[in-house]
């Protein structure tokens, strides 16, 4: 009891003068005593929501250890963000990154064997390679640390194999102990995690997938650039953010958008000075507008976010938590809004929106745990409905008995709503008439039922 006590007090301690934060979160408690007590214990999977301080987790870690703590990262851009976390408080971190002169891969080495630093960040495609982990290998490593550690399954299968040669790293480094953290993990993956890199015996610790701040909200939106501007229009909701399935779309929809608000466009495609320099802006802008693949999902640490809206929904609660899950990070009341009933992609979340059932809960339900609290915020718990700007104006304009052409209803709302093109329209009408809210007869239209 006496050495938790001591323990528990150097964290705190710690925390207090590295960190000037003055009290440590429950999770972040256990996990951080838990390593410090025992720093060859059982390797451990941390599930926790975004914004709930995973990072100080193993950055307090790190400066008691004795030894070396490798953290590996997904993307570039994490990594620029956590040498800056590091930096901000003091402590020395070093990074090995692809495209680094064999002197500067050189000055990295003898920087941790001086021990002038005991943290490196790297990512998984540098560590798999024999020089890197021959260097490594003579040193003491701690704490092995893979973040957003759901990628290593999901992407390990796709288009990042180097995710698959973990286990060898493993067994080369001969860590201490492996930390894998991440906001989203199912069963599946909590399961491949344990049997190839962390073992069996892994202890996982579910800080819980819920955020309390964050309101989960849907429209059946027919027209999405006008209900996205209407959303957006009102000072509160910004900063926020706009995720896309396609670049092209993101394109398109950040060109459009910036008619209305400062926006910026982001996604995989556009080069790294670009993408650097959006997430610079963008971090420090109050009041914009990001349209983003899920290329943002894992991105910079922006904690001022006040809406992200799902122009088209991912196909997985995982994705969804953790995209969603980039509102509010600071803690302040923040809204996530599905649009739904879109041209663009039908995703089958769309049923969990609809259902009749907690929003909340379904997607807490997804990630193999339960809600055990009120709702705090979600339209099927408010018995709220939203809708789109332009269907409204439809029932009413096919007021029955009255028949309209669809010319002359095309017409009428390219008069009404200029910002929308001819195909958008056309598309739009067509969308609802095979879903059976519109009518056609001949060349005419009237309304079927209220969707």
């Amino acid at each position: 009891m006496e050495q938790r006590e001591d323990i528990a007090t150097l964290s705190a301690k710690t925390a207090k003068d590295v960190f000037n934060i003055d009290f440590l979160r429950p999770y972040q408690m256990l996990i951080i005593n838990s390593i410090l007590e025992c720093e060859e214990g059982a390797n451990m999977l941390a599930i926790m929501p975004t914004g709930s301080g995973k990072s100080l987790c193993f950055m307090l870690p790190s400066i008691l250890l004795d030894g070396l703590t490798v953290i590996v990262y997904p993307l570039l851009a994490l990594m620029a963000d956590q040498e800056k976390r590091f930096k901000d408080v003091g402590i020395p971190a070093l990074v090995l990154k692809g495209g680094m002169t064999k002197d500067e891969k050189d000055a990295v080495y003898q920087g941790l064997q001086s021990r002038k630093s005991k943290v490196l960040i790297t990512n998984v495609e540098m560590l798999s390679q024999e020089a890197v982990l021959s260097r490594l290998s003579k040193m003491k490593v701690s704490l092995l640390v893979i973040d957003e550690a759901h990628t290593a399954i999901g992407w390990g299968e796709s288009f990042r194999p180097a995710y698959k040669e973990l286990g060898r790293i493993r067994d080369c480094l001969h860590p201490k102990r492996i930390l894998a953290f991440t906001a989203t993990s199912d069963a599946y993956t909590s399961m491949r995690l344990k049997t190839e890199l962390l073992g069996e015996d892994a202890v996982i610790i579910h800080g819980g997938a819920n955020r309390v701040n964050i309101s989960y909200h849907w429209m059946d939106s027919l027209f999405p650039l006008l209900d996205i501007i209407k959303l957006l229009s009102p000072d509160e909701r910004r900063p926020a953010i706009v995720f896309c399935r396609s670049r092209k779309m993101t394109e398109e929809l950040s060109r459009r958008l910036a008619r209305h608000f400062k926006t910026y466009c982001y996604h995989a495609g556009l080069d790294k000075p670009t993408r650097t320099e959006i997430e610079d802006d963008f971090l420090h802008d109050s009041e914009a507008v990001l349209v983003s693949t899920c290329a943002y999902g894992l991105g910079v640490d922006k904690k001022d976010i006040r809406t992200v809206i799902h122009h088209g929904l991912p196909d997985s609660p995982s994705d969804y938590l953790q995209e969603s899950g980039r509102a509010g990070r600071d803690g302040r009341p923040s809204e996530a809004w599905a649009l739904l009933g879109t041209t663009y992609h039908e995703s089958p979340l769309e049923e969990l929106f609809k259902s009749q059932g907690c929003i909340r809960s379904a997607l807490v339900k997804a990630m193999g745990q339960l809600l055990d609290e009120e709702c705090s915020g979600c339209d099927n718990c408010d018995g709220t409905h939203h809708e789109g700007l332009v269907w409204d104006g439809i029932r009413k304009t096919l007021r029955i008995p009255y028949l309209i052409k669809e010319e002359t209803l095309v017409r009428i709302l390219i008069k009404r709503h200029p910002l929308l093109t001819d195909d958008e329209v056309r598309s739009a009408v067509n969308i609802r008439i095979q879903r059976g809210h519109l009518k056609r007869r001949f060349k005419r239209l009237r309304l079927a039922s209220t969707p």
